[in-house]
């Protein structure tokens, strides 16, 4: 479903070239469960947001379920955003002033989805991540674990059949970040594929394989 072919991915301050990615060679397949690691630096988030087609890489190739996107221009990547990737991040990003429903439904939004059918989709959404009992309440109402579920159910609610998440669990405590990987665990199980940045090695044993990065490649023995 999702394959990089010698992918790189440079930065320029200045005079100065910063080699993020080095001829990363990746494949993930429909179903799976991928766990990107490694040390700070070691381009997992730049895998996770080229993959993500937030960022585009400088050489190489990339593929998104039989679809060349490298190359595609900015209207094809956000509709193939909208269709086919769903993110979570640590930071949950989610709007102070809205709550948890109105912060679901705000893709729906943007995607031109009528109004009664965003707050189906989005009890629906809430429901599959069990946190419909709080579905009125604002953010700064809610538990950091439950801040992440209202985005984990944010990022399905367009039912994306691929959802990223880079290091969701880092701003939880033990128990609430056990019960967020636990449901990304039961997502993957209905058949939702996964690929996540983790530095933490316990969690990483949820996944189906881990990929580990340093300095920009793949270390040996991880390779697609």
């Amino acid at each position: 479903m999702i394959r990089l072919e010698r992918v790189s991915r440079e930065y320029r301050t200045g005079a100065h070239v910063v080699h993020a990615l080095r001829e990363v060679d990746v494949a993930v397949e429909r179903g799976e469960f991928v766990m990107l690691m490694g040390p700070s630096g070691s381009g997992k988030s730049t895998l996770l947001n080229v993959i993500g087609c937030l960022d585009r890489p400088t050489s190489g190739l990339y593929r998104l379920d039989g679809e060349e996107v490298t190359a595609l221009p900015e209207p094809s990547l956000v509709r193939i955003r909208r269709e086919k990737l769903g993110f979570v991040f640590q930071t949950f990003h989610l709007v102070p002033r809205l709550t948890a429903l109105r912060n679901v439904e705000l893709p729906m939004v943007f995607a031109g989805v009528p109004a009664r059918e965003q707050r189906d989709r989005a009890r629906r959404a809430l429901d599959a991540v069990g946190l419909s009992p709080r579905a009125t309440h604002r953010p700064d109402e809610l538990s950091g674990g439950e801040r992440q579920r209202v985005a984990i159910a944010r990022a399905l609610v367009m039912d994306p059949p691929v959802l990223l998440a880079d290091e969701p669990t880092g701003n939880l405590d033990s128990v609430s970040g056990g019960e967020i990987v636990k449901l990304l665990g039961d997502l993957n199980r209905r058949g939702r594929t996964i690929v996540m940045v983790t530095h933490d090695e316990g969690i990483a044993r949820v996944g189906h394989r881990r990929v580990r990065l340093r300095d920009g490649r793949i270390e040996p023995g991880e390779g697609p």
